[in-house]
Formats: C-alpha cells, sequence, structure tokens
C-alpha cells in the first residue's frame, strides 16, 4: 500500500497503482424521476477545479448498509426526496474506471409523483436542476452532461425503455 485515508487507498501491484475504495462495496447512485421531470445536483468538485456539472445523487455505502438502503439516503440527504425501498428500481452497475478504480456501483432509479414534497437537504449541492426527461437528449448533445454516474443511469434507463 503506498496511500491510505479514510474514503480510498491506494494499492501498488507490480508496475502498477491502482486505488480501492472500501465505503464504495455498498456504495450507490440514483437517478430520481420527479413526474416527467429528472433532478439533478448541481456540483462543484475540487477535483474539476470548480467546473459546474449535474450529477445523479450518490454516495459510499455506511457500515451495515445495503446498496439500496444507500441510494435512499443519498437522495434524501442530497435531494431532500423521501422514498420507499419498493419505489427503487436496480438499473445496473457501473466500473467508473477500470485502469485504476476498483469500484463498482449499483445504479438505481427512483420514480416519484410529480407532487412529491422535498424535505430539508444537505448543502453539498449548490442547487437542483430540473429537467424534463425529453429534453435530456439535448442536454446531452450540448455537452452539459459529463458525469459518468449519471451518464450511465441514463444510459441504463433509457435501455429500459426499448
Amino acid at each position: 500500500m503506498e496511500y491510505q485515508n479514510p474514503w480510498f487507498r491506494v494499492v501498488r501491484e507490480g508496475a502498477y497503482h491502482y486505488v480501492d475504495e472500501p465505503g464504495a462495496q455498498a456504495g450507490a447512485a440514483v437517478l430520481p424521476l420527479v413526474g416527467d421531470t429528472v433532478w439533478l445536483l448541481e456540483m462543484r468538485r475540487p477535483a474539476q477545479q470548480g467546473a459546474v456539472t449535474w450529477e445523479i445523487p450518490r454516495g459510499y455505502g455506511e457500515a451495515h448498509e445495503t446498496s439500496q438502503q444507500c441510494a435512499l439516503r443519498e437522495l434524501r440527504e442530497e435531494t431532500g426526496l423521501l422514498a420507499e425501498p419498493a419505489q427503487l428500481t436496480w438499473l445496473g452497475k457501473v466500473r467508473p474506471n477500470t485502469a485504476i478504480l476498483t469500484s463498482c456501483i449499483d445504479i438505481y432509479l427512483v420514480k416519484l409523483p410529480s407532487n412529491h414534497p422535498p424535505q430539508r437537504r444537505d448543502r453539498e449541492a449548490e442547487r437542483i436542476v430540473e429537467i424534463p426527461i425529453k429534453a435530456l437528449p439535448s442536454e446531452l448533445a450540448q455537452g452539459k452532461l459529463e458525469d459518468g454516474f449519471t451518464l450511465a443511469a441514463l444510459s441504463f434507463y433509457w435501455a429500459t425503455l426499448r
């Protein structure tokens, strides 16, 4: 091991280095569809040098938490939306960067009615961006969606519509 902190460790294996994220084992990302609108988080992450990104809620799993529980918690914390396990649909798994990350994350969809009232949310995101699902292909074509988890979730979602 070359380096370790509470969230990840850098491992050296011969000439190769990779990042292991133990919390990612039960981590999850969730695509919130409220009525016919997708809710995305407007983020400015230090690793992106302050660039604005639109992302679905996601995060590491906590001790003794399933990925489904993680998805519901992240949804609540980051958007204020409350959902029940029965409202989640598992879409698939994504490996964010197979060259350097060991992570394999579950992706979920949650469908909520348009009148679903949000609760108080944390302030990790600058704001919530609400985009009609029909406008997403245009937003994608304009380069407004770059986050890998969001792109994977949308790919899985559109594949389920076939």
